[in-house]
């Protein structure tokens, strides 16, 4: 990467903790645009999903790929067939979630395992996809993965960084405000391999209710193909004794302006 003072330089902004996406219960229904890599990701933040569609709002997933290539069920072959049962699986949480019937771009694969050719293409595609499904779809919010990725999954934090990059070089930043998908210390599980921040950097709480969050592991049990039933039943367990129900957010935000020195 080659570093030009002159350009443009994106800062990080720390903004105040609020408690909603500049929501108020006067505001007009708001659409709400998540995007990810795989059927399934949505379940990082299923209570919210939740929360949003209760209170009237419009929610839309995009899944950037099919998620074709893994599962426990030994019984469905990778590709088209696989692609095919976890599409139904996204299609069954977003009926139990309560919005709308999700987007799927398709696409094969965002890492390197089929080559770097393949990946440069594939990454082409997203990136074309999402200039065209944005301005249609005229979210008043984005939310997705930041830079660890949720889990540090490769695909997940190729999918936040194309998002971030289409903004960027739209001149959409503003227009469509993106929220990162955040974890601290305090609401993230044990050993559970997520990327956290330190609490100064959240910008939105939402708090859930219990109602919510059993929604949310309901739809969570469409995905058969990716979890065993004891993986529901522990998932289960932790989620409801964990009673904070608090799900955090970070502002994609950058300072216009540029100078001739780093400050």
């Amino acid at each position: 990467m080659t570093f030009i003072i002159k350009k443009l330089l994106p800062l990080l902004i720390v903004l105040p903790l609020i408690t909603s996406f500049n929501l108020n219960k006067n505001s007009p229904p708001k659409t709400f645009l998540f995007v990810l890599a795989h059927p399934d990701d949505e379940m990082a933040v299923a209570e919210v999903l939740v929360k949003l569609s209760r209170e009237g709002h419009k929610v839309i997933l995009i899944s950037a790929t099919d998620g074709k290539y893994y599962t426990i069920d030994s019984k469905i072959p990778e590709g088209d067939s696989l692609a095919s049962v976890r599409r139904g699986e996204c299609k069954c949480s977003s009926l139990k979630l309560g919005i709308d019937h999700p987007i799927f771009f398709g696409i094969d694969r965002l890492d390197t395992k089929n080559g770097v050719r393949n990946y440069f293409n594939s990454h082409k595609q997203l990136r074309d996809s999402l200039t065209q499904r944005i301005p249609t779809i005229d979210p008043d919010f984005i939310i997705t993965f930041g830079p660890d990725g949720d889990t540090h999954h490769a695909e997940h934090i190729v999918v936040g960084a194309a998002v971030t990059e289409v903004l960027l070089q739209h001149n959409w930043v503003q227009k469509y405000p993106l929220y990162y998908i955040a974890w601290t210390k305090d609401n993230s599980p044990p050993d559970a391999g997520l990327g956290l921040i330190d609490p100064k950097y959240i910008n939105v709480e939402i708090r859930y209710t219990q109602e919510e969050e059993l929604i949310g592991l309901e739809a969570n049990k469409c995905f058969k193909s990716q979890f065993t039933a004891s993986e529901f039943e522990d998932d289960r367990k932790r989620k409801i004794s964990d009673t904070t129900n608090r799900a955090y957010f970070r502002k994609f935000s950058v300072m216009l302006g540029k100078t001739k020195a780093f400050e």
